[in-house]
């Protein structure tokens, strides 16, 4: 059975040992996140994010097998997003490093761990999620299309740990105000 929580920083190990697992079975593929190895994710993200309860984690059988990071950091290059909702930084989550482990995959984690993000963030007053997806993820980008997920087209984004010049779709999911 899938158990979905919060992660904290005793997880950080096994989370980045998920992660890393990841980078190796997905470099060279064209839906590769494009992350590296000591870089990003790294111990000191994984730590840090769980440390501050942004990580969404899915367990089974006591070890991690899908993880994604929510917090309300957005990318340089959001800004020029004419998003649907218009709301202020601390009403919007947005997505990052969300990975399943490889042997784990196509079992539907990735949206039970969005789906249980989207049902808190309704809860918590959150009016817009918001998240990018490298070019060439086209898995991702039909995964969020199919939970509401708006496509506002392709950006260029500075990721300090991406190559210059890379363009992400950015897409949004705006939430019922309750």
């Amino acid at each position: 059975m899938i158990e979905i929580r919060k992660a904290d920083v005793s997880d950080t190990d096994v989370l980045l040992g998920m992660y890393n697992a990841i980078i190796d079975d997905t470099e060279g593929k064209s839906e590769s996140p494009r992350w590296t190895k000591g870089v990003y994710p790294d111990r000191d993200y994984i730590a840090g994010a769980a440390g501050r309860g942004e990580i969404y984690a899915a367990f089974e059988d006591g070890r991690p097998v899908g993880a994604l990071v929510r917090n309300h950091v957005m990318a340089p290059g959001y800004e020029r997003v004419a998003w649907d909702a218009d709301a202020a930084p601390e009403k919007v989550y947005v997505i990052h490093t969300l990975g399943v482990s490889p042997d784990c995959q196509h079992r539907g984690i990735a949206s039970m761990l969005s789906e249980r993000l989207i049902e808190d963030a309704g809860k918590e007053g959150i009016e817009s999620i918001r998240l990018d997806v490298i070019d060439g993820n086209t898995p991702s980008v039909r995964l969020y299309e199919k939970l509401g997920f708006r496509n506002h087209g392709p950006a260029v984004l500075d990721y300090g740990s991406v190559e210059d010049g890379v363009a992400f779709t950015l897409m949004e999911l705006v939430l019922g105000v309750h």
